[in-house]
């Protein structure tokens, strides 16, 4: 967790200092992957198994999900920036080739593990 809110952190902050020079700010998919595996992990891993009729009866799957999530959002953020192809100047699209192409694996990664766990 501590993990993920200084990455969020890290991209906020670099997004207000973009705002700050009068360049447009904006949250990519590759930030919200992030948040969804926090929510996955406060909610599937801290809260719901606190309550008596628990939604989520294994915590360890809930922190797999979120993991997969997290550890996906970086390759997502490296695809936002275009670093996978370095021959080629980067794009300054909102949602780039690369990070559709990344977000797009992490969300069928996650489905695949939430159907076979």
């Amino acid at each position: 967790m501590g993990f993920q809110v200084t990455s969020f952190l890290w991209r906020i902050s670099n997004e207000v200092a973009r705002g700050s020079s009068g360049d447009i700010t904006w949250l990519p998919p590759a930030d919200i992957l992030n948040l969804v595996a926090m929510v996955v992990l406060v909610v599937g891993v801290f809260i719901a198994p606190m309550a008596e009729e628990s939604l989520v009866r294994s915590p360890h799957k809930a922190f797999g999900l979120a993991l997969i999530l997290f550890v996906g959002h970086c390759f997502a953020l490296a695809g936002h920036y275009d670093m996978f192809n370095p021959r080629t100047p980067r794009s300054m699209k909102y949602f780039p080739l690369q990070e559709l192409v990344a977000v797009g694996v992490v969300i069928a990664v996650a489905v695949a593990y939430c159907v076979l766990v």
